[in-house]
């Protein structure tokens, strides 16, 4: 039975988006609130250079007497310049505060989601290209909310100017409201277009930046092939792809803003021209057609400067759906609702009638196999015939297709996946390491363990012989996926760590298959020691390495079709566990079966 999942595929954009900005609700609604003074700079100065124009007029005859009337419009004009200033101010630093807070949220929980993946989809996704999406979505959220902080007062700019128009003459708010109408409309009528194209653009520009990493991270083999050509052509095919993505976007905006100043140009020449009409014949004062002039101008720099910012919100639209798309795949090994932990007493472990598909290749059908609490068992194969698959089955990095996996009698697809991998360890054939400190990743394995315990595990995996000569001892760092150390040196770092771990049940895949001749003497007694008490599985191509286990499978193409101790099948004659020992070559089993 496959481990269950959950998809987020109904996710959006917006729904994501909103989580985010209620776990600041007062913040946002406070920043969007006095945004608004945008609206009120936009309306309310002309208003009130209108009334001081045509006070100013009034008293034309009488200038004695004017500061009467003028002082109180001056003592407004004073506080209506320190409020909108102070609303500003109060804004931006409630802003300073919220985004930065609302883009580590975001990237917090985007990292968990993806690091909760398991091997099989980090196998299949670029490293590179996830963390660009993550980096994408927080940069372009904040785009996006800071883009709508004009949008807010650009919408409501408009309600206003309609009113005061209103009041001076109704056919010049109708103008006005057929103006605004018509920027709006163009403004909607190219989102779809603009949105479709900066989506394809989000999405080529991430394949492009895996691609880069991809390359960056394999370095050595470019360097080794001599393939720096091959790799800019190969680069190149996808930067096309992006740079004709982008063009498509661009010319969309382009088009956009193209319709946008057409309208501008109606509008402006429809209601200017009736405005001197009207005042040639006295229809409109000259304090009217200064505020009239003033807030059309204002407002509707206020809605182009909004357009003008559409074409980065489009554009960040567009690729924070992309980068959704991290949130929107599935998990594809999880656990169940109230999923009880793993409690290991023996460290049994039963396979029955498991089923198991790579894609469409069978690899195990309906298998059965039973290991024993303690008991220490090698697996052996031919490449391919399913050996790292077993381990990988039981740590659950695939969900299986039929059957069950048993760990002292509980199902692990029922069990927490951090429990079961607290009780399991794996030390792999070519261990990675963190670009940490050496004492930090061995420390992996046990976070809570003190620096002592630390050089304990070191010592007994003989890593203190290469730590001394490193300048600053355990503080050392390692580089980036342990670069700075040798093949054997990151695989006793991986013993050290799995030491430290100290889980009931151990298993080895190749972890001496770095080690040269006289290490491996020292690393086998120091295996030995740590598989004492411990159910352990020791998969490995040097079959003398399997000697010493209380039972070995010979896998082929997913079956086991031998199985028994080191001298039982030795003993069998024409047994392919015997054969194999006689055909390894320099003490290491072949990849593949050999022309006989």
């Amino acid at each position: 039975m496959k481990t269950p999942t959950t998809t987020s595929h109904s996710l959006t954009l917006s729904a994501f988006l909103w989580k985010f900005v209620c776990m600041q609700p007062w913040s946002f609604f406070l920043i969007y609130f006095f945004s608004l003074a945008w609206a009120l700079d936009s309306t309310l100065w002309p208003y009130l250079l209108r009334l001081i124009i045509d006070t100013l007029t009034n008293y034309e005859m009488d200038r004695a007497n004017a500061w009467n009337a003028l002082k109180w419009l001056v003592v407004a004009g004073i506080f209506l310049w320190v409020m909108i200033e102070v609303c500003f101010r109060y804004r931006d630093f409630l802003r300073a505060r919220a985004f930065p807070k609302l883009e580590a949220n975001i990237r917090i929980a985007m990292f968990d989601h993806v690091q909760h993946h398991s091997p099989q989809y980090f196998n299949t996704h670029f490293a590179g290209s996830l963390s660009n999406k993550i980096s994408d979505m927080t940069t372009q959220i904040t785009a996006m909310l800071q883009t709508i902080m004009v949008f807010v007062p650009a919408i409501v700019a408009s309600i206003l100017v309609l009113i005061f128009f209103s009041e001076v003459n109704p056919l010049f708010a109708t103008i006005l409201g057929l103006w605004i109408a018509a920027h709006f409309a163009t403004s909607i009528f190219f989102t779809a277009k603009c949105v479709k194209y900066s989506n394809i653009h989000g999405e080529t520009r991430s394949i492009l930046a895996g691609n880069i990493v991809d390359s960056f991270s394999n370095n050595f083999a470019v360097n080794l092939f001599s393939r720096f050509k091959f790799e800019k052509l190969r680069l190149y095919s996808f930067q096309k792809l992006e740079q004709n993505a982008n063009h498509h976007a661009q010319y969309c905006i382009a088009l956009m803003l193209l319709s946008l100043s057409i309208v501008f140009l109606i509008g402006t020449i429809t209601l200017h021209g009736l405005l001197i009409y009207y005042w040639l014949e006295n229809k409109v004062s000259t304090g009217e057609v200064i505020q009239v002039f003033n807030t059309t101008f204002n407002v509707m720099m206020l809605l182009w400067f909004a357009s003008d910012l559409m074409p980065q919100f489009f554009q960040s639209v567009g690729i924070a759906r992309q980068a959704l798309t991290l949130m929107q795949d599935p998990k594809d090994v999880i656990d169940p609702p109230e999923t009880p932990s793993l409690v290991v007493s023996k460290g049994e472990i039963v396979f029955e009638n498991v089923s198991f598909y790579y894609g469409n290749k069978k690899l195990f059908e309906n298998k059965n196999v039973h290991i024993k609490g303690g008991e220490k068992v090698g697996l052996v194969g031919y490449s391919g015939a399913g050996k790292s698959t077993f381990v990988n089955l039981i740590l659950r990095f695939y969900p299986i297709e039929n059957g069950k996996i048993l760990i002292d009698g509980q199902d692990i697809s029922q069990i927490t996946i951090e429990s079961l991998h607290k009780q399991v360890t794996l030390i792999p054939q070519d261990p990675i390491l963190f670009n940490r400190s050496i004492a930090e990743n061995i420390q992996y394995g046990n976070t809570e363990a003190t620096i002592e315990q630390i050089k304990q595990a070191a010592k007994h995996a003989h890593c203190t012989e290469f730590i001394s000569k490193f300048p600053d001892d355990y503080d050392s760092l390692v580089g980036e996926r342990g670069a700075r150390l040798s093949g054997g040196e990151r695989q006793r770092i991986a013993i050290a760590r799995a030491m430290l771990a100290a889980s009931p049940i151990l298993i080895l895949d190749e972890a001496t298959s770095s080690l040269d001749s006289v290490t491996e003497n020292y690393i086998q007694e120091s295996l030995e020691n740590l598989m004492q008490n411990r159910t352990a599985i020791v998969i490995a191509h040097r079959l003398s390495t399997l000697a010493k286990m209380d039972r070995i499978l010979v896998l082929d193409q997913g079956r086991v079709v031998e199985e028994g101790s080191h001298i039982e099948l030795m003993n069998r004659p024409g047994g392919q566990y015997a054969n194999m020992w006689q055909m390894q070559a320099g003490g290491f089993l072949p990849d593949d079966i050999p022309d006989l």
